[in-house]
């Protein structure tokens, strides 16, 4: 028996999956372009179907590109045309993010929008951070620093970006910058082919 053991114990980890590789955003920064170009002056286009963006200038050069995570199913981002309604370097949401003590910052709930019943006695709500904030909607959809895995739909309807690409496009928004999101492709090949960026 003591024999049969540590043969188990093999062919038992020889049947387990092994855990798939956590697939980083990519992006592109052309920093010449974007030194040349006019703040607000720009264009945001995102598509649904690849999970990327690309910030346009007024001769339609992409100057930034990037891959994106937009909302899970049931919390789907919005299509449409929109324009840049706020625009500010943090934002934290009112309807998702946590229930902490003050001054410690423990997190006594981490999901609040998960928790039932009232707030945890000497708690205080701290809403989730989203870094360069460009809002697109008047019921808080916008476009934001956020983590996730390339491929994958992370959000409750906003879009996440890698935090230095969504750097530059926030510098160079404004309010009244048009952003479009819709579900046709990107056309191929990009920059992004070159895997350049994050990694």
């Amino acid at each position: 028996m003591p024999l049969l053991l540590p043969l188990c114990l093999a062919s038992c980890q020889g049947l387990r999956k092994k855990p798939a590789a956590f697939e980083h955003p990519r992006w592109h920064i052309d920093e010449e372009r974007c030194a040349a170009a006019k703040p607000g002056k720009v264009r945001l286009d995102i598509s649904l179907a690849s999970q990327t963006a690309q910030l346009l200038d007024e001769d339609s050069c992409v100057l930034v590109e990037m891959d994106v995570s937009p909302g899970l199913p049931g919390h789907e981002t919005p299509t449409g045309e929109f324009k840049v309604k706020e625009k500010l370097p943090l934002k934290r949401s009112n309807l998702y993010g946590q229930y902490v003590r003050p001054g410690t910052g423990e997190v006594v709930v981490p999901r609040t929008w998960e928790h039932a019943g009232p707030k945890p006695e000497g708690t205080e709500y701290l809403g989730i951070a989203m870094p360069f904030w460009l809002r697109l909607t008047d019921d808080g959809v916008g476009v934001h620093v956020g983590g996730f895995e390339r491929g994958r739909c992370t959000s409750h309807g906003c879009i996440r970006c890698p935090e230095k690409p969504q750097q530059q496009c926030w510098e160079l928004c404004r309010p009244g910058v048009r952003v479009s999101v819709h579900r046709a492709v990107h056309p191929v090949p990009s920059r992004l082919q070159e895997r350049v960026g994050a990694q």
